[in-house]
């Protein structure tokens, strides 16, 4: 399951999970199935490890790679400057405009924000349950 910058990993969907990766540290996700030669695979690494996690499906493999890929993008230093130079160009500037209004729309991330969604009613933060 993955759970803002931290993903927890268990050995069936239905098991309770056993370990976590804090994506924060992580550089790169990517196919791992001829490394591991097994199929659905696909492997994180942090400067000092990488993990091989398994898929039930291509599709699941694929799904998992982008989502944590996209969780470590938000967590590098270069999305989070990227992040407050596009705050500052949406503050109004000294005729009432936003400051980036000239240059056309700005780009929308609103499909990336469900792997952020926190459920307020849940009682226990790190599970969707």
């Amino acid at each position: 399951m993955l759970k803002g910058s931290k993903l927890f990993f268990c050995k069936n969907e239905y098991g309770a999970p056993h370990g976590m990766i804090d994506l924060a540290s992580c550089t790169t996700v990517k196919s791992a199935d001829l490394k591991s030669k097994k199929r659905h695979s696909f492997e994180i690494s942090t400067p000092e490890t990488t993990f091989l996690l398994y898929a039930d499906t291509e599709q699941e493999k694929d799904d998992w790679i982008g989502r944590v890929g996209k969780a470590i993008v938000r967590c590098s230093s270069t999305y989070h400057g990227q992040q407050q130079q596009q705050q500052r160009q949406q503050q109004p500037g000294p005729y009432g405009q936003m400051q980036g209004q000239q240059f056309g729309h700005m780009d929308d991330d609103s499909d990336d924000d469900d792997i952020y969604y926190e459920d307020p009613n849940n009682p226990n933060p790190y599970f969707n349950d």
